[in-house]
């Protein structure tokens, strides 16, 4: 029979012996703004590794038959997941005025992603050694943005943020957006139209006058009004004349620092691996906002890197971004060539092309994979694959 230690506040610290074991744990869902969820696990140490299933408390019966954990989990229709393998992450999409998101690690109250088909925060919170090493943390955050093809609507915000550290890898260029195969993002501030003002200040001046003539003609576009398309691109055009355009290129990596201004472009899709800040100043967009009514020009005027010319990316070799929070490496891999990764933390990969193995798990082609900071972490390749492996620092 499966023993029952109820409410517990550090089960991990209780899991050294062979035996079932039903607790319960109240999980914070802060995340959610929501008040606490009790939830209910049933695991074993087995010899490959810590085993079970996670459920919310109300959906267990307070008696159940059983010997096994297998059996139990049949009962409830569960299935048993290794907390100590490769877990899946299961992508969710989410809708964008400029096109969509494809979350693999989000948790928060637009969404909460996966793994083996439990949501992440529940498992990360639960067990917080066994899965992130020395402490429970939100994970580095994984995204693909993939933009509508349509000039103006499948351009993204042109924003900046104060905390966040993002990078992006560049997957693919629409052709039909783009027919030389090179995309664009909108990159800091042009340094041509910079050398025409005496100061930062001037031109900071001009750019936000530039700005507010046209939100003035979006606000009216976006009440229904109607204006005049010659109007309204003229404007646009005149705003965008202050900042960069840069080329992509499937490959290519951008490096965002905070407070850089930036705007992915139509038909370029990007892989992005960013801290877990939802703070940004919009500056700019070709669309209505639908998450705010105004836009945060002249409150970040201040803040914000009027540089131009900032380099897309200072990656070296294999390193395509090394921030405080956490370092992102490119890695080609050939037929029977393999990895180790060091360290007592967890790494987050995804597999870009080719096909990937850890233990007994198959990482196929555009399948990312939390790996706990327990697992085996010995990373191998059939195949000429590519791969992207995220770690904290």
């Amino acid at each position: 029979m499966h023993r029952t230690l109820g409410l517990i506040n550090n089960p991990e610290d209780l899991l050294k012996g062979k035996d079932v074991v039903r607790f319960e744990y109240l999980h914070d869902q802060s995340y959610l703004y929501k008040p606490p969820l009790e939830l209910t696990i049933i695991c074993q140490n087995q010899s490959s590794g810590l085993h079970g299933f996670i459920m919310p408390h109300d959906q267990v019966p307070d008696e159940m038959v059983g010997e096994t954990l297998e059996g139990i989990a049949a009962q409830l229709h569960a299935p048993v997941v290794n907390f100590t393998s490769p877990l899946p992450l299961s992508p969710i999409v989410i809708p964008k005025p400029w096109g969509e998101e494809i979350w693999y690690t989000a948790m928060e109250k637009r969404g909460v992603c996966t793994m083996a088909n439990i949501p992440i925060p529940w498992i990360l919170d639960t067990f917080p050694k066994t899965l992130s090493g020395q402490n429970y943390a939100p994970p580095i955050l994984l995204k693909v943005l993939k933009p509508l093809a349509d000039p103006v609507k499948g351009d993204l915000y042109f924003e900046a943020h104060a905390e966040k550290k993002e990078v992006y890898v560049v997957t693919e260029v629409d052709q039909d957006a783009w027919p030389d195969g090179k995309g664009k993002i909108r990159f800091g501030f042009d340094r041509v139209k910079r050398d025409h003002y005496e100061s930062t200040k001037a031109f900071a001046a001009a750019y936000l006058k530039a700005v507010q003539d046209y939100w003035q003609v979006r606000s009216a576009l976006d009440r229904g009004e109607r204006i005049d398309n010659e109007t309204e691109e003229s404007l646009r055009r005149e705003m965008e004349s202050f900042t960069s355009l840069r080329d992509l290129e499937p490959g290519d990596v951008v490096q965002v620092p905070p407070l850089t201004p930036h705007s992915l472009q139509h038909g370029v899709t990007v892989v992005e691996f960013q801290t877990p800040h939802y703070e940004r100043y919009i500056l700019s967009f070709g669309q209505k906002v639908l998450t705010q009514d105004h836009w945060d020009t002249e409150d970040a005027l201040s803040s914000i890197s009027f540089a131009t010319d900032t380099p897309l990316t200072g990656n070296l070799d294999d390193v395509i971004a090394d921030f405080d929070e956490f370092s992102v490496k490119r890695l080609r891999l050939k037929p029977g060539e393999s990895i180790d990764l060091p360290g007592q933390s967890y790494a987050i990969v995804m597999c870009i092309s080719g096909e990937l193995r850890i233990a007994d798990t198959c990482v196929p082609e555009s399948a990312a994979y939390f790996l706990p900071a327990e697992s085996n972490k010995t990373i191998q390749s059939d195949t000429n694959s590519l791969l992207l492996l995220a770690v904290p620092n």
